[in-house]
């Protein structure tokens, strides 16, 4: 079968986009990219090529800035957030850079089309009277509600993110040194500290589990199997209505705000933060510093001294404040 290099390096080379995919997860996996990233650029990429299908579209060549933003708008139509339509865009992006580098297409389509502006949306963690509910209405007597109580005071402790807590192996987790080494985005390691409580929680989910031959994974499915993501969102889905928590969407991600925001309540600082939580960049951690300033000023005036005496004394007279 042809492939995508074989039809050579000629601007004018007719490439299917079938072909024009290959070459681009061949990429992909060349730069070492995880599983994960390889697979989500190609269900993306899938879904695109499904729409492009659609409009009668199978040459890589003719893929055009209009049919770009036809496909961003369906996506916004459908209610698909920001944030997705964005990564879609950022997915396009390296797909027809590389596809241009490689002279595969005449030009670059996505270099005419304007990124897609993203909500910023108020991030929203839970308080820990809800952390401490969520924690209480998981019954720890079954198996799976103690798999599900562990994996919730880890994210609580550490701020993992639902994949790196999925992917942690007994071999990983220090009990001595209190450090779980975790492999995040870009397969970059990283040491994240973990508490003695979440230390206990741990020491007491895997005495319960059991060694289960050729399997080196911490968490795992009745049938001594990798769990899934879909595993963790159904599990938090199903106990957020049990919790009856209101206003706040719980979900793993949610458990990870919660203690990045709580950590700089308690005095910690944004750069061993950004360090805890594997971000590459300032700008996210400086979220969570807005939230955990919005609720200081909250406890400031429901614990403010002068605020809980009322009128100061020798002052003549209140002064109405709109």
């Amino acid at each position: 079968m042809e492939t995508a290099t074989e039809f050579g390096r000629s601007s004018s080379a007719k490439v299917p986009m079938r072909h024009a995919y290959e070459a681009f997860h061949l990429r992909c996996q060349a730069q070492n990219l995880t599983a994960g990233t390889c697979g989500w650029y190609k269900n993306r990429l899938r879904l695109f090529g499904q729409f492009l299908e659609s409009k009668g579209v199978t040459l890589a060549r003719e893929v055009t800035p209009h049919l770009i933003r036809l496909y961003l708008e369906k996506m916004r139509a459908a209610g698909n957030c920001s944030g997705l339509i964005a990564r879609d865009y950022g997915a396009f992006k390296c797909f027809f850079r590389f596809l241009a580098r490689e002279r595969l297409i005449p030009q670059n389509p996505i270099t005419l089309v304007e990124k897609p502006r993203m909500e910023d949306k108020i991030i929203r963690p839970l308080t820990l009277d809800q952390a401490r509910l969520v924690l209480s209405k998981i019954n720890q007597k079954r198996f799976d509600g103690q798999r599900l109580w562990t994996v919730a005071v880890i994210i609580l402790d550490t701020g993992l993110r639902s994949a790196e807590v999925v992917g942690l192996r007994k071999d990983e987790i220090d009990f001595q040194k209190g450090v779980l080494r975790v492999m995040g985005k870009g397969n970059k390691e990283r040491e994240v500290p973990f508490s003695t409580t979440a230390k206990q929680a741990l020491w007491n989910y895997l005495l319960r589990r059991g060694d289960i031959p050729g399997q080196d994974l911490v968490f795992t499915s009745h049938f001594g199997r990798k769990l899934d993501r879909c595993w963790i969102i159904k599990a938090f889905l199903c106990l957020s209505k049990r919790a009856g928590i209101q206003g706040v969407r719980l979900s793993a991600h949610t458990l990870r705000h919660t203690f990045a925001t709580q950590y700089i309540l308690n005095g910690g600082d944004v750069f061993s933060l950004q360090r805890i939580l594997g971000h590459s960049t300032l700008e996210m951690v400086q979220r969570y510093v807005g939230l955990a300033n919005r609720d200081m000023s909250l406890l400031h005036q429901r614990f403010s001294p002068l605020e809980r005496m009322g009128i100061v004394p020798g002052s003549r007279r209140r002064v109405m404040i709109q």
